[in-house]
């Protein structure tokens, strides 16, 4: 008994030393379900609070599937919480309802509310690790399932013991072995009577297809999927420091968060690197770092070399050809307009600038004399305040200094060969009479410094990036 008992516990520590899993003083949100996994999970963790001084909570989320069960799990969770002396937070969602709302199933709706509180919280209270109770037969069902649905060498990773603030200290363990060690250490534990219901996809896989596998092709279907997934994770952590390296070459990004990929390089490199280039970088615009699928990638590869200047993405994406790269951005234009107050720091969180405003007496000012520049000096007397930075007006037009008349702002773009897919992150600033700055660009004529000017309005933009 002991022995047994103490090989399953070796295995929890080895998961924490081997991933790195935990710190010392980090403070811990398990996700509890009144499951055997989030069980044993939260007890083991409660066992070496004091080695880590770990700070543990619990969160315990009611979807409103099976309400009655719920009841009794949710107070199951707050005896053994209260028994443990650990802080429980309960969360109740209407799953279905939700479900219904967003067009998507249940199993994906539960997934990402699960995830979106999980989020929430350690905001709101500041937890460094996020614990769940994933274990080896979960491992394999994903891996299944991401063979049949079709998956290429990432899918075949699975479960990942981290992955950024989540962690998994289960990753070893089988599903027996949990129910064993909870059997003999006398700990309860509450039964999902849903887990039998196999109209759900992962239910099928582990109570139908998994045992007709074991039964048919592979005793040790488990362990060979497995092995699979840990042969692929170290030639996968080799790939993807190629990537990380050739990204580095290719990669850069706008004033306004864009994506740049350099077309010329990126054609040169062979397509598997470019698949991975490109699930890498559109990961970026996933708030849970989700990767496309493999038809869209291709779909990404062929725009690469076609005709086409644009191509429209899942998840409101956009890439466009400008030039000589590839420029990836969500498919909605930067619009913004802030108030510019003279003596006062403003940030323009879109363009990550921050502009700074000064009035100076002619004699204490250098007069700085340069073209398409993020520093501009003006005459004070000729502008009429308020002042204002905003985007760029399909209608705008300005009189740039030593032109005769106005010219739209869009053609004066064109005639620089400044692509229209950046043109929302070019400010221009205003007083009450219009435009008087285009930045980075000129200024206009009616600003413009001269032999009677005694005050000078000093704008200056900063790169935050």
């Amino acid at each position: 008994y002991y022995i047994r008992v103490m090989i399953i516990e070796d295995k929890f520590h080895q998961a924490i030393e081997k991933y790195s899993l935990l710190r010392q003083n980090d403070s811990v949100l398990v996700a509890l379900s009144a499951g055997p996994d989030s069980t044993m999970l939260l007890y083991l963790l409660h066992k070496i609070r004091n080695k880590y001084k770990l700070k543990l909570s619990a969160v315990y989320i009611n979807h409103q599937i099976r309400k009655e069960a719920a009841k009794e799990e949710a107070m199951f969770c707050r005896n053994l919480c209260e028994s443990l002396n650990i802080k429980l937070h309960i969360i109740e969602k209407d799953i279905p309802k939700l479900s219904k709302k967003l067009k998507k199933g249940i199993e994906e709706t539960g997934r990402d509310f699960r995830y979106q509180t999980f989020k929430e919280l350690s905001d709101k209270s500041g937890f460094t690790k996020v614990a769940l109770g994933h274990h080896a037969d979960d491992r394999v069902e994903t891996i299944l399932f991401r063979v049949i649905r079709g998956t290429g060498r990432q899918g075949l990773l699975g479960i990942q013991p981290k992955r950024g603030n989540y962690i998994r200290p289960l990753y070893f363990m089988t599903k027996d072995e949990i129910i064993r060690y909870l059997n003999r250490k006398k700990i309860d534990y509450c039964t999902d009577q849903s887990n039998s219901d196999s109209r759900y996809t992962r239910n099928y896989i582990r109570n139908e297809l998994l045992p007709e596998l074991r039964k048919k092709l592979n005793p040790a279907v488990e362990s060979s999927l497995l092995n699979l997934s840990e042969t692929i994770a170290e030639e996968e952590k080799y790939l993807t420091e190629l990537t990380e390296k050739k990204l580095k070459k290719i990669y850069s990004e706008s004033q306004g968060g864009k994506i740049l990929l350099n077309t010329e390089m990126l054609k040169k490199s062979d397509l598997w690197l470019r698949r991975r280039i490109f699930r890498n970088v559109l990961s970026k615009f996933s708030e849970n770092g989700q990767q496309l699928n493999k038809d869209t990638i291709d779909m990404i590869d062929d725009f690469l070399y076609s005709a086409k200047t644009a191509l429209s993405l899942p998840g409101r994406l956009m890439i466009r050809k400008a030039e000589d790269v590839l420029v990836l951005s969500h498919n909605k234009k930067l619009s913004f307009q802030k108030k510019l107050v003279v003596d006062k720091v403003l940030r323009i969180k879109q363009l990550r600038y921050v502009v700074s405003v000064e009035v100076k007496n002619i004699t204490e000012t250098e007069l700085v004399k340069k073209r398409q520049s993020f520093f501009g000096q003006f005459d004070y007397s000729k502008l009429t305040p308020p002042f204002a930075i905003r985007t760029i007006g399909v209608a705008d037009r300005f009189s740039p200094l030593g032109l005769n008349g106005s010219k739209k702002i869009g053609d004066y773009l064109t005639d620089k060969k400044i692509a229209p897919v950046f043109r929302d992150e070019i400010p221009v600033v205003t007083d009450k009479k219009g435009i008087f700055w285009l930045v980075g660009f000129e200024i206009e004529n009616r600003a413009k410094i001269d032999k009677h000017t005694k005050e000078v309005l000093e704008i200056e933009f900063k790169s935050e990036k």
